[in-house]
């Protein structure tokens, strides 16, 4: 009989899952996903699969909530290296739409809304509504951003509607640049009073 894992191997396989499903995820997409595939691309049994999630939307939703951690932690890092943030903004928030997992986001928009919305239950929904909130209250901080004026909860809901416009299939695409730019300069006249 094979001994058991501490708790420490424990989070360590559950991280080998996160981390080797992902690049799988990234791949493929959510739906064409099967928990043998995540499961096979982290070494494991479809068995030890199902020690650390309940089921595939459950996984899913585990690694996009971590995906948008790592993301907070580059966006932390870039901006302790921008010295005057209002002049470098705009290409400030285009950087983080060419990240590969934005990309990923976008391409999968409809299908991971589905998945928030139909398959999370509430409380973990909200959880994570909570966590992103102060991860943009963090940022707006870090960029030296009166909060008096650019209220965070706000600046989260223009980046969604750009990450949105992004992957939507009702957007005429020869003209989502010039959208883009648009929905930018408003958020940053936000963001700066009118003085962008």
């Amino acid at each position: 009989m094979p001994r058991a894992l501490t708790e420490q191997e424990k989070c360590l396989q559950c991280q080998k899952l996160l981390d080797k499903g992902k690049a799988v995820v990234l791949s493929q997409g959510i739906k064409k996903i099967s928990v043998d595939e995540i499961a096979k691309a982290a070494g494991m049994a479809k068995g030890s699969f199902y020690q650390y999630f309940e089921s595939k939307e459950q996984f899913l939703f585990k690694l996009i909530e971590t995906m948008h951690r790592q993301i907070f932690a580059q966006v932390e890092q870039m901006l302790r290296s921008i010295s005057d943030f209002q002049a470098n903004a705009r290409n400030f928030f285009m950087s983080l739409f060419n990240m590969p997992e934005m990309a990923f986001f976008i391409q999968n928009e409809q299908d991971i809304s589905d998945l928030f919305f139909t398959a999370m239950p509430n409380q973990e929904l909200q959880s994570f509504k909570q966590m992103e909130a102060g991860m943009f209250e963090k940022m707006l901080l870090l960029a030296g951003v009166d909060l008096g004026k650019a209220n965070p909860g706000v600046v989260h809901n223009y980046v969604h509607i750009l990450y949105l416009s992004m992957g939507s299939d009702l957007m005429m695409k020869d003209y989502l640049p010039e959208t883009i730019d648009l929905i930018l300069d408003s958020l940053l006249s936000y963001i700066f009073g009118g003085t962008e």
